[in-house]
């Protein structure tokens, strides 16, 4: 993990899940962290976890949802370290609700955060990498970003919009040093997936999630690597082909199975 060490990066959605793991592997291998989440003592625990590791770690809690915040973050990781090198889109919500019944404050709250909030950091991570001349944006999405399930309509379709936003994002950037990775887990064992599944769905359809820590280490890689787009098994990566190929039948297996995601 050479290239890792001595960057500064910030991971979204780092008290919990994908994003606390991704920020522990970076720590371990030496990468200057600006870790951000609503929950603070989180945070503050994860800070003191990582104290004896090689890189730094800055703790600035706050809602990624609220624009200025988003902007704020940038900002101050940038003064804190001098640079940002690269910026990890973690942080995500969802709530499971037919979309008739959906109440429009928990839409809103998707999108804030999901899509509204990424677009905020990275504009401003964006235009701090320009002046720099180097910088990499990684945005977390989903395979059901890919395709949607039945009472979740909304989560998928803020992933659906981050996969387009930073497929664009990458073309406009083409002639420029700054690189767009997207990253597509599956079902993951994190709290978030456990309240969206619980222990019901899991034990009646035998799913069970990759730890974080593979999402995590996938990502660290896709650091290194520079790769435009990343699947975490085989498995997600033939789930989304599959797809295209009998949208029919992947509707009803989905369909059959309540749709757990």
């Amino acid at each position: 993990m050479g290239k890792v060490a001595g960057k500064v990066v910030i991971v979204t959605g780092a008290s919990a899940g994908i994003g606390r793991a991704t920020a522990v592997l970076l720590a371990q291998a030496g990468a200057n962290l600006m870790v951000t989440a609503r929950r603070e003592e989180r945070l503050n625990g994860l800070a003191a976890e990582l104290a004896e590791l090689p890189g730094t770690v800055r703790v600035l809690a706050g809602d990624i949802g609220n624009e200025a915040f988003a902007q704020m973050l940038i900002a101050k990781t940038v003064h804190a370290f001098g640079q940002l090198d690269v910026l990890i889109n973690n942080a995500g919500v969802g709530h499971k609700s037919k979309l008739a019944d959906m109440p429009a404050e928990q839409i809103r709250r998707i999108f804030d955060t999901n899509l509204f909030g990424l677009m905020a950091a990275t504009q401003a991570a964006v235009s701090h990498m320009k002046q720099q001349g180097h910088g990499h944006i990684i945005n977390v999405s989903s395979i059901v970003g890919q395709r949607p399930l039945p009472d979740s309509g909304v989560y998928c379709a803020s992933k659906t919009a981050v996969n387009f936003i930073s497929r664009t994002l990458r073309m406009e950037l083409r002639s420029t040093p700054i690189k767009v990775t997207l990253v597509y887990p599956g079902l993951t064992d994190t709290e978030f997936a456990d309240a969206k599944l619980g222990d019901a769905g899991r034990n009646r359809f035998g799913l069970r999630g990759v730890p974080a820590e593979k999402v995590g280490k996938a990502i660290v890689r896709g650091i290194e690597n520079g790769r435009s787009e990343i699947y975490i098994t085989p498995t997600d990566w033939g789930f989304t082909h599959l797809n295209r190929l009998f949208p029919r039948t992947i509707d009803w297996l989905l369909g059959k199975m309540g749709g757990l995601a």
